[in-house]
């Protein structure tokens, strides 16, 4: 009897562990829900099976405004690099807010450096000639500022791999090798590598 009732309380306690168990909250390693370890001091990223990734940015080409001879060097150089580099990579797109914190901040100097020389003594023509400098520094910012928030710049990445930091060493300056002068290849340094595992991640998330 006894023996029966616990087999009939470990049943129920079973059911009712797999019945609550839906509702608690399952907390999983880090490592489980993005699958890079670290960023070592040589820019690579480590992933969850203790192998190396580089990143190295393609220098943006508008490929629309190419004519059919400069096209056409483009993908030989392409297909050159692809039948050199023979271990594997990766070509990965990605969409960028566009950059313009530099330009707006020079902008906003001379504007700032123009309506100080508004406030002295100046002739009629040196008057006019720093209120169109002025306007022209303010319809900039307006410019850069607009472009910033509005437009977006489509990046390109090659990634390659490695079981470990020396043959990544390896095969990072062999691709820059092959790639990096028709490519301009540069590898991604910490901060912007950062964002792109975060948008890896979080694809609906702006940057």
């Amino acid at each position: 009897m006894k023996v029966a009732e616990s087999k009939k309380y470990h049943r129920q306690k079973s059911l009712s562990d797999t019945f609550f168990s839906l509702f608690r909250k399952n907390d999983l390693p880090i490592v489980d829900v993005i699958p890079y370890k670290r960023i070592t001091d040589e820019d690579y990223l480590v992933d969850g099976f203790n192998e190396y990734q580089a990143y190295l940015k393609v220098t943006t080409t508008d490929l629309i405004s190419l004519n059919a001879s400069d096209l056409k060097k483009f993908i030989y150089q392409l297909s050159t690099l692809c039948r050199l580099y023979t271990d594997c990579f990766k070509i990965l797109s990605m969409t960028y807010p566009t950059e313009t914190k530099n330009q707006q901040l020079y902008w906003k100097s001379k504007i700032s450096e123009y309506r100080k020389k508004l406030l002295r003594n100046l002739s009629d023509t040196e008057y006019k000639r720093y209120q169109s400098m002025l306007k022209l520094a303010s319809d900039n910012l307006r410019r850069v500022t607009w472009v910033e928030e509005q437009l977006s710049e489509l990046t390109f990445f090659i990634v390659v791999y490695g079981k470990n930091k020396k043959e990544l060493d390896n095969h990072v300056r062999d691709m820059i090798r092959f790639g990096g002068k028709p490519f301009s290849l540069k590898l991604v340094r910490r901060d912007e590598l950062e964002k792109i595992v975060f948008k890896l991640n979080n694809m609906n998330t702006e940057i």
